[in-house]
């Protein structure tokens, strides 16, 4: 683990192994793919995928994902939450008509400074902020992100996840500044520029409950249902 990357678990790696066959031999199984920038180069590619997962996958919800909580998930086969990470404007144009052509609900996980900065900042702050577009830049010299106005267009058919505010991740240490301003500032502007509360939240690197009780505390004040993580979805009330 280095610092550039902190994965970090409250348990150990064979506890968290023996979850995951826990899981699995019991049926409980949501099947999740993460994209991240999705050009519009590999639009056929990504096709591909869904199409090859609606044979096996069904859309899932947030009222789903409730009711996988809670034991009622009724549908013949598992549900498929394809995550679209980080608020590229490529999420709308390309992502966005693929997963509506094979019925799949998108979510789509933004940090909440990122749609509202100038034009100007945008590229910047991605390259300090390890967010990283595609290789073969579409929009040189235009908006890079997707627009608010953009995400309340559709949240009503798809799902729109915290990211945090900066793109940051947590540690046991991490300070009640950042925890503020990355939990309770971040929620207000997804507020702002959505038009409603966010109830599934995700670190940069997938930090898990347990890491930083204070984080968790905030979280469920703010009225999160949901952390997603690297390894689990966490159900926080």
């Amino acid at each position: 683990m280095s610092d550039e990357n902190p994965k970090l678990l409250p348990e150990s790696v064979k506890e968290t192994v023996e979850f995951w066959r826990g899981g699995l031999a019991g049926g409980r199984h949501v099947q999740v793919i993460n994209f991240h920038a999705t050009p519009s180069y590999r639009r056929d590619e990504y096709r591909r995928q869904l199409e090859a997962c609606a044979r096996y996958y069904e859309p899932m919800s947030l009222t789903d994902l409730d009711d996988f909580f809670a034991g009622n998930w009724t549908k013949p086969k598992p549900g498929l939450i394809p995550v679209v990470f980080e608020g590229f404007r490529d999420g709308i144009d390309v992502m966005l008509p693929i997963l509506e052509e094979f019925g799949f609900i998108g979510w789509y996980f933004i940090p909440s400074i990122f749609p509202g900065l100038p034009v100007a900042e945008q590229r910047p702050f991605a390259a300090s902020h390890h967010l990283w577009p595609a290789k073969t830049e579409e929009y040189s010299g235009e908006r890079m992100t997707l627009s608010w106005d953009e995400a309340r267009a559709i949240a009503d058919k798809h799902v729109f996840a915290c990211h945090s505010r900066t793109h940051n991740f947590i540690t046991p240490d991490s300070t009640e500044a950042l925890l503020q301003d990355e939990i309770v500032t971040s929620t207000a502007e997804f507020v702002a520029g959505i038009g409603r509360r966010p109830e599934v939240f995700a670190w940069l690197y997938g930090t898990q409950t347990g890491v930083n009780p204070r984080s968790d505390e905030l979280l469920r004040q703010q009225g999160y249902k949901y952390l997603y993580s690297n390894t689990k979805i966490q159900k926080l009330q």
